[in-house]
């Protein structure tokens, strides 16, 4: 078990992914912590974040983790690669917040160990499904 966890995650394209999701949480982050400062519900901020990072996510991934050319097709169905990390991290959020009275600006930080593997992993999906080199 062990050696495929290794596989599948302790490789080039998953470095690559890693690197972008640096990026892209920060822009996430930025955006979730600019909501929170205007009083928007932390759920919503944390959901409204992560949906337009997803923008620049999407066409650095295509280009430099998977290496395919962005297409409508899979540009449509990107969403639903990040839908299960975005639900799984705004619940986070809200637990850390409303539960444990977190710090509402850095509670979506405690969110990123767990949703992070769980993109990588629905995206692999969803670029396969979808790719251009069928």
């Amino acid at each position: 078990m062990f050696a495929k966890l290794k596989e599948k995650f302790l490789n080039k394209q998953f470095l690559t992914f890693g690197i972008i999701g640096v990026i892209n949480t920060a822009v996430s982050i930025l955006l979730y912590m600019l909501f929170v400062g205007m009083q928007v519900q932390v759920g919503i901020a944390s959901f409204l974040g992560d949906t337009l990072s997803m923008v620049g996510s999407y066409f650095m991934n295509m280009y430099f983790t998977y290496k395919e050319k962005p297409s409508w097709k899979s540009a449509l169905a990107f969403p639903l690669s990040y839908l299960p990390g975005i639900v799984i991290s705004a619940l986070i959020v809200m637990l850390v917040v409303g539960v444990f009275h977190g710090p509402e600006k850095w509670a979506k930080l405690i969110s990123i160990p767990i949703y992070v593997p769980i993109n990588f992993l629905c995206m692999n999906v969803i670029v396969k499904k979808f790719s251009s080199k069928k």
